[in-house]
């Protein structure tokens, strides 16, 4: 199963919205709503992604890479231009399937959040609990720490959210981040992590942590790196790594 794949299973259900009861994200948003980036914007990226996946009689490992090229302006992304530039390793005891390797690198979502990871950020955000904030050190540079409970909205039957309580029956899924601010409030790094169980039957989960970088005042992401791993029935397992470094900003 392809990275988008579990994408589409993290997403059944869960509709993220936005409630900022704490002053610490009151201030991160505002600051995040002067550094989006609706310029118009052309990045070059580097992508590098890992397969691995098991089943009885079945093993699959495959490690690709490639080059992106993301065009986008005041209403979005305009243009996405990507190619691999081949499979360094790979291995399937099935053999290869016809159009395994036809996925492209980026969709317009990763490309969108790559050039604006304000908007990204506001949207998380929103409706968020704050759990902490703590002053801490991030890659040698003084640093303060926001962990956060991102609110989680359910669909009822008349169309409208309910949004889950403390005191809610337990849910098969949790939801947590991680923001890293300078002493100026600008955001250095994010990181984020989703995870679904159903017993032992199914189980999902998914990590991803931005680095970031500022371009004349806008916030763009100079590095992602995404894990998504799945257990099915205890015999099913894969694991989907993939890694983009923005090499060019222009």
């Amino acid at each position: 199963m392809n990275r988008q794949a579990w994408g589409w299973i993290l997403a059944v259900g869960l509709l993220m919205s936005t409630h900022l009861s704490a002053q610490p994200i009151n201030e991160l948003q505002t600051r995040l709503a002067s550094m989006k980036n609706e310029q118009k914007t052309r990045i070059e990226v580097e992508v590098e992604f890992r397969h691995r996946g098991s089943a009885p009689l079945h093993l699959n490992k495959e490690k690709r890479r490639g080059v992106a090229v993301v065009e986008a302006g005041p209403k979005g992304v305009k243009k996405i231009t990507s190619r691999w530039l081949g499979t360094s390793a790979r291995f399937s005891a099935w053999g290869k399937k016809k159009g395994e390797n036809e996925n492209p690198l980026l969709n317009d979502t990763d490309a969108l959040d790559l050039v604006n990871p304000a908007g990204m950020m506001e949207f998380f955000l929103s409706e968020a609990t704050l759990l902490s904030d703590e002053r801490v050190t991030w890659q040698g540079q003084p640093a303060r720490l926001l962990v956060v409970r991102p609110a989680v909205l359910e669909p009822r039957k008349d169309g409208k959210a309910k949004k889950h309580a403390e005191d809610d029956e337990p849910t098969p899924y949790a939801i947590g981040a991680k923001v890293w601010l300078d002493e100026n409030g600008v955001p250095l790094a994010m990181e984020r992590d989703f995870e679904f169980r159903l017993g032992p039957a199914l189980s999902l989960m998914s990590n991803q942590s931005y680095t970031f970088q500022q371009v004349e005042g806008r916030l763009l992401v100079a590095e992602v790196e995404e894990t998504y791993s799945g257990t099915g029935l205890a015999v099913l397992h894969g694991r989907d790594d993939r890694k983009m470094k923005v090499t060019s900003v222009n």
